[in-house]
């Protein structure tokens, strides 16, 4: 009994490798980079930021111009105001100065979390591309070819870039 259990597992471990010796592993490398700045909506993401931060800046600039006019303000006026109003100036002055810190802080913050809002459904059409096109042709492995981390590739290594732009609608 022991022995016909052994032989069947024997006999499935080498139909197993039989199977897996006779498929040579195919493998590919992708630029991530190449692809994704062809995108047009990549493209859209770089004229949408730039529009919303144009608004930013302009909220900025107003800020700071406001600013500026409380302090040339208070230096003008300076020997005519009481000790009272300096303090007040001084105060607003204070204030105005850490709204702008504040609002510079958060612009940054808004600007960064928005990016990475529209960057993400980018991202997934281009993976979800990358991995279509691994499904379709076969490969166990695709590699980013700019990720640095990248040791060795093989000649045998085949460059699916073409095939996922194709895939994507990117002309070449």
């Amino acid at each position: 009994m022991r022995l016909i259990r052994n032989s069947g597992l024997i006999i499935i471990a080498l139909l197993m490798s039989f199977g897996v010796s006779a498929q040579t592993p195919k493998f590919g490398h992708v630029s991530v980079a190449d692809i994704i700045l062809q995108m047009p909506e990549y493209q859209q993401i770089g004229k949408t930021m730039e529009d919303e931060t144009a608004v930013l800046e302009r909220q900025f600039t107003s800020m700071r111009e406001e600013l500026n006019r409380i302090e040339i303000e208070y230096e003008n006026n300076f020997d005519t105001y009481t000790p009272a109003q300096r303090t007040a100036k001084e105060e607003e002055y204070a204030q105005l100065q850490q709204r702008v810190q504040e609002f510079f802080t958060n612009s940054q913050q808004t600007l960064q979390r928005r990016q990475e809002e529209l960057q993400i459904p980018v991202l997934n059409k281009l993976f979800s591309a990358i991995e279509e096109v691994g499904n379709e042709h076969g490969f166990l492995y695709i590699f980013e070819i700019n990720s640095g981390l990248t040791l060795f590739q093989s000649t045998t290594s085949v460059d699916v870039t073409p095939l996922v732009k194709q895939k994507l609608g990117i002309q070449n």
